[in-house]
């Protein structure tokens, strides 16, 4: 009995007191404070709700906007290495269009030279176009002043023809020699100094050959001044040269040369080939060095 009353005492007693005095206040509020509370009390639950739903919405686009810059950091550091490599492809390529703007000029200054060395040609080509065409007139001239001056003379012991550039005018040995002579007769050497003055005022700038010729029947006789034909045609082509020069042609532009019987114009076997084998060429033609040096330019 004493337990019962004791766990009354303990238990129930302080429960009943305790719901007589919520009983006490709430009988102490009015029903209108008591909805306005309910109401204010609602109204911050509700804007709590509100703060955390904004917070919630807040969290998330934080973390989608952390996702994104993690994405723009990946692609700013993609864009970054990419800028990187075009930075070394661009410095390459400018290091590369250097060399090839250098090896550009190079090859400009280059072809610069070779232009000018085209037009120097082209110059040195025309001047000596010039030269041979003013060679030719005065060739011409100096044919047909010769043609004149020996129309007596027949065929046979004069000829005169331009070959290659190159004026011939040929002189039989019998016009000019005595058979096994080395020594010019008068007809000859008036023959001669007739070709001497006509090459002294036409042939300027020009370089004269004289060249003997003979026929292939051998020398005989041993008092004779030469051992064979080819000495004999070259005696002869001195001694024309010596008379051409004692007669105003200039020494430095005239040669001799002795071919024997080796440039025959006509055949050996008969006496008319071998009378014109027997000759004298003297040759007008351009000075080589001239031309050489034209074309060395």
């Amino acid at each position: 009995m004493n337990q019962k009353l004791h766990f009354i005492k303990k238990i129930i007693l302080p429960t009943f007191l305790l719901s007589l005095l919520i009983l006490v206040i709430f009988s102490c509020v009015s029903p209108k404070k008591y909805k306005a509370k309910l109401a204010e009390v609602e109204r911050k639950e509700q804007e709590n709700e509100r703060i955390k739903r904004q917070f919630y919405e807040a969290q998330k686009l934080l973390l989608q906007s952390s996702d994104s810059l993690k994405e723009i950091i990946v692609s700013l550091q993609t864009k970054d290495y990419q800028l990187d490599s075009l930075q070394k492809i661009a410095k390459k390529t400018v290091e590369k269009n250097n060399l090839l703007n250098k090896e550009l000029q190079e090859k400009e200054v280059e072809l610069t030279k070779k232009e000018n060395e085209i037009l120097g040609k082209e110059k040195n080509i025309s001047t000596l176009k010039n030269k041979q065409y003013q060679r030719q007139r005065q060739s011409n001239e100096l044919q047909k002043s010769i043609k004149m001056a020996f129309s007596s003379l027949n065929k046979e012991s004069f000829s005169v023809k331009e070959k290659s550039g190159r004026l011939y005018i040929s002189l039989s040995n019998k016009l000019l020699f005595e058979t096994a002579s080395i020594d010019i007769n008068s007809e000859g050497r008036k023959a001669l100094q007739k070709l001497a003055s006509l090459l002294k005022n036409n042939a300027s700038g020009l370089d004269i050959w004289v060249e003997g010729h003979t026929d292939n029947m051998p020398v005989t006789g041993a008092e004779l001044p030469f051992k064979d034909n080819w000495q004999l045609s070259a005696l002869r082509a001195s001694v024309v040269v010596q008379l051409l020069v004692e007669n105003g042609i200039a020494p430095q532009s005239i040669v001799a040369a002795g071919h024997g019987e080796h440039l025959p114009i006509a055949s050996n076997k008969t006496a008319e080939g071998k009378s014109e084998n027997r000759r004298i060429e003297i040759v007008v033609l351009p000075k080589l060095d001239e031309i050489f040096e034209l074309l060395e330019k």
